[in-house]
């Protein structure tokens, strides 16, 4: 019916046209220039999710803080009294990295070293809510007056940890 040659010319076209196809494939899905955006774009994109759900993660397991701001503070000025660093230092909110930025422990570190745990405790004894000027109800203000109460001696700025519903303290 089919000649020899016939069938191996049919048989080198069709192998000619998948290694073609297959080449152009391969190009289009790994090797073009838009081919490696498109692949290292899905790895980032990987990368984020990976460390979206472990700052999930350590944000929900992050237990240290009260159910409410006041409560926080009120854990933070006994472990200050204590004399307590590690403890005070898991009252401020998780970094990206889900961890308790280095600055505030070594902030702790240094206020401990010089003596001024007990000054620093008794001066956010007398913290004073701010009620004005909260953008949310997931931030929450406190603030310490000098004597004649005319001027704001420290700020303490709370936040809602939302994935374990408790008060961390996002700066000082």
């Amino acid at each position: 019916m089919f000649s020899g040659n016939f069938l191996k010319f049919l048989g080198v076209f069709l192998v000619i046209m998948l290694a073609a196809g297959g080449g152009f494939f391969v190009w289009e899905r790994y090797l073009s220039p838009q081919a490696k955006l498109n692949l290292e774009a899905q790895a980032n994109y990987q990368k984020y999710l990976d460390w979206e759900a472990n700052y999930e993660k350590a944000m929900r397991e992050d237990t240290y803080g009260g159910k409410t701001p006041q409560e926080t503070l009120d854990m933070f000025v006994a472990a200050l009294r204590a004399g307590d660093v590690e403890l005070a230092s898991k009252y401020f909110m998780l970094n990206a990295s889900g961890k308790v930025d280095e600055k505030w422990i070594n902030g702790l570190k240094k206020t401990k070293e010089e003596g001024r745990f007990s000054e620093v405790a008794n001066l956010l004894s007398k913290a004073l809510p701010i009620l004005q000027d909260r953008t949310s109800n997931e931030d929450y203000r406190f603030a310490v007056y000098d004597t004649d109460g005319s001027r704001i001696k420290i700020y303490v700025n709370l936040e809602l940890n939302v994935f374990s519903k408790i008060w961390k303290i996002e700066s000082l």
